[in-house]
């Protein structure tokens, strides 16, 4: 079974949470139980070549991602998780990357303010490298507010790309945090959805919430038992029924990997 990670963060290359932990041991954990599994992440500028031994994909060299009509050209660097046989693909880009901050300024301690653009590009990334790698994923599973693009993306202007046809879309709710909020709907039209998305469906009072928007396309949500009351009002507005999974390292892994088998099948 094929299993796509989408995330911000992973130990050690980079961390904003204890999310950077648990997706530094649950894909390799599941690895050595037979799951094919890629991970992809921005390349930071934080994120060192020489020290964390990045060396480019040249195959993959070339990747194109189209963000507001503009076109960003993209590379696409690989490097193994010490201690793993775990490789993590990096989506980098100087323009929107090459910085000392994830999405933080580390100087003002404030978004940045083209985070809109940034986010574009990575979730639309995440894609196009899975579309150039020729490696249809049976599970994506997105993480946090940062990934909640992909999900929409993948149920609408991606949704003829017949690499997706029979993938699942698990989106995960790990921390109450949520700064996927964007002030208007500039962050859609910078993806390029098809004329028949309705843009202001997607906004409410005005703004744009990514974790709202990746719970609403996913086809699966897993979150905790210490999120479930926080997020209550918002599941049973979007009529979502959450799987909680949580506990010690293993028994998250043996948990996952049990989900995974049940919403994909077991004969992948």
């Amino acid at each position: 079974m094929k299993i796509l990670y989408a995330a911000a963060e992973i130990a050690p290359f980079a961390r904003m949470s204890h999310t950077a932990d648990l997706l530094r041991f649950l894909p390799a954990s599941l690895q050595d139980q037979g799951f094919e599994i890629r991970i992809l992440l921005p390349k930071y500028g934080t994120i060192n070549d020489r020290r964390n031994r990045l060396h480019e994909v040249i195959r993959l060299s070339g990747i194109k991602v189209d963000v507001g009509g503009e076109i960003e050209s993209m590379k696409i660097k690989v490097a193994s998780i010490p201690n793993a046989k775990l490789q993590v693909y990096f989506l980098d880009n100087d323009k929107y990357y090459k910085r000392k901050g994830m999405f933080d300024n580390p100087k003002t301690e404030k978004f940045y303010p083209d985070n809109d653009e940034r986010l574009a590009f990575y979730n639309k990334g995440v894609l196009e490298t899975v579309i150039s790698l020729g490696w249809e994923p049976d599970i994506i599973h997105c993480h946090d507010w940062p990934a909640g693009l992909i999900p929409l993306l993948v149920k609408t202007k991606y949704k003829d790309e017949a690499i997706f046809k029979n993938t699942q879309i698990v989106y995960n709710l790990h921390h109450p945090e949520n700064k996927g909020m964007f002030e208007n709907e500039r962050i859609l039209e910078l993806l390029g959805l098809p004329e028949e998305v309705d843009l202001q469906s997607l906004m409410e009072n005005g703004k744009l919430d990514m974790l709202k928007t990746g719970l609403k396309y996913s086809d699966h949500v897993v979150t905790g038992n210490h999120l479930s009351d926080q997020f209550n009002t918002l599941f049973e507005e979007l009529s979502i029924h959450p799987v909680k999974i949580q506990g010690s390292p293993e028994d998250v892994s043996k948990k996952f990997a049990d989900y995974y088998r049940t919403i994909a099948g077991d004969d992948k």
